[in-house]
């Protein structure tokens, strides 16, 4: 028997999350991906003798084995960073752990309002638990749709990646223009360098990305290198109207720049619509709060003294 007695839950996002209804037959299914600094946090929240001999390729082949050093916050909030992925979401994270408390800048968009409930309290989780990490650090994570990615293959490391004609970056335009302010746009490079980031952009596709961070929109581009495979995963928001053709022009010369990569690794940028800090003070633990035990009872939810 259902109790008439749900659950009490505070519906209320700790971080902006932005709800919109997917277009049938638009943009079809989204498969999220979360791409960020776990690697780098491993590291950093394990033995530093343990893991200053390990690659890339172990840390990641082992990576659930490398979780089993790492206090119960550390891993609850990895796991809950990855559990956003299991909503069709797109967006970014910067989250800034200090001495004073955690500082997280985001842009979080979820494509099925039925879910909006369960993923706001997954997000939620997720910055409870990174209030609970007192060790200083930068977290960056971002959220994209696979189905978007660009696939561009080479017959050997020895011969340039050359994207196909048909290739293009795609982009969405917002339903509404945002004008520009000056004093609150964020920066692709405000941010700092990923740590997990080694692969580094010739200097001409930095030059247009620099143009690309001056026209108004939101989103991440995310060039990953494989010896003989480039994935260009993204997901990019245009708010400034004026600027389609000039946006348009920049994502297509950075696809003609392709052959000028020199190098295996994988360099992300994001950027967020606004500077929009939302800071929270560290805390060792939550209010507990317990379920009657007979939900049946017309009783509110039980919160011990």
């Amino acid at each position: 028997m259902l109790s008439d007695k749900p659950t009490v839950f505070n519906t209320s996002p700790l971080i902006p999350v932005w709800v919109k209804a997917k277009v049938p037959g638009k943009e079809g299914e989204i498969d999220t991906v979360v791409y960020g600094s776990r690697k780098s946090f491993l590291r950093e929240e394990s033995d530093a003798d343990q893991l200053s001999d390990i690659d890339d390729v172990q840390l990641e082949k082992y990576y659930k084995n490398y979780l089993m050093g790492m206090g119960d916050t550390e891993k609850a909030f990895i796991a809950a960073l990855s559990r956003l992925g299991n909503f069709p979401v797109v967006g970014g994270l910067a989250i800034r752990r200090t001495k004073e408390g955690v500082f997280i800048d985001s842009n979080l968009t979820l494509f099925d309002p039925a879910l909006k409930t369960s993923f706001v309290s997954a997000v939620n989780n997720m910055v409870h638990l990174a209030q609970g990490i007192f060790r200083i650090g930068v977290f960056k994570s971002c959220l994209f749709n696979a189905r978007n990615t660009l696939h561009v293959e080479r017959k050997s490391p020895s011969f340039p990646f050359v994207a196909q004609p048909k290739q293009v970056i795609s982009f969405d335009i917002s339903a509404v223009a945002d004008i520009d302010d000056i004093t609150k746009l964020h920066s692709y490079f405000e941010d700092g360098k990923d740590p997990d980031e080694y692969l580094y952009l010739p200097d001409e596709m930095m030059a247009v990305l620099a143009r690309l961070n001056l026209i108004h929109h939101t989103g991440c581009i995310i060039f990953e290198v494989l010896p003989k495979h480039l994935k260009i995963h993204s997901y990019l928001m245009l708010l400034n109207h004026d600027k389609e053709a000039e946006f348009r022009q920049c994502l297509a010369e950075l696809l003609a720049l392709l052959p000028t990569i020199d190098g295996i690794g994988i360099s992300g940028f994001m950027k967020l619509p606004y500077k929009d800090t939302r800071f929270f003070e560290h805390v060792s633990s939550l209010p507990e709060r317990f379920y009657p035990k007979n939900p049946k009872l017309k009783a509110e939810v039980c919160v011990p003294s």
